[in-house]
């Protein structure tokens, strides 16, 4: 928890199942609540999320998952990269225009 109070950006990754975060995401998340009563450190969020399916829409639930940052005055969501047709270790090297701009965001840019 130190670390996440203490982080300047937070980036969150994760698969998308059902059109929801993963459990662990959600877990993660729903754990960092003595974050808030902390003062964080973090403004920038940035949030990256796959899925198998082929359609964008599979990532209509991540907007509302993304509500939680609100929780927090001084953060905002910066930066969201999706990925679509990820169903596989090593699938993502498929979609070399999305690891691009997540390594851009990454770099400020």
């Amino acid at each position: 928890m130190e670390r996440i109070v203490a982080a300047d950006a937070i980036a969150f990754a994760t698969p998308i199942y059902f059109f929801e975060m993963a459990g662990q995401m959600k877990t993660l998340l729903d754990r960092s609540n003595p974050a808030y009563a902390a003062d964080p450190a973090f403004r920038d969020v940035y949030l990256l999320a796959t899925a198998a399916d082929e359609d964008a829409h599979a990532f209509d639930g991540r907007r509302r998952d993304c509500k939680w940052v609100d929780c927090f005055e001084q953060a905002r969501l910066v930066g969201v990269v999706t990925a679509t047709g990820v169903d596989a270790p090593g699938a993502i090297e498929k979609r070399l225009h999305e690891v691009n701009r997540a390594r851009l965001m990454g770099c400020g840019v």
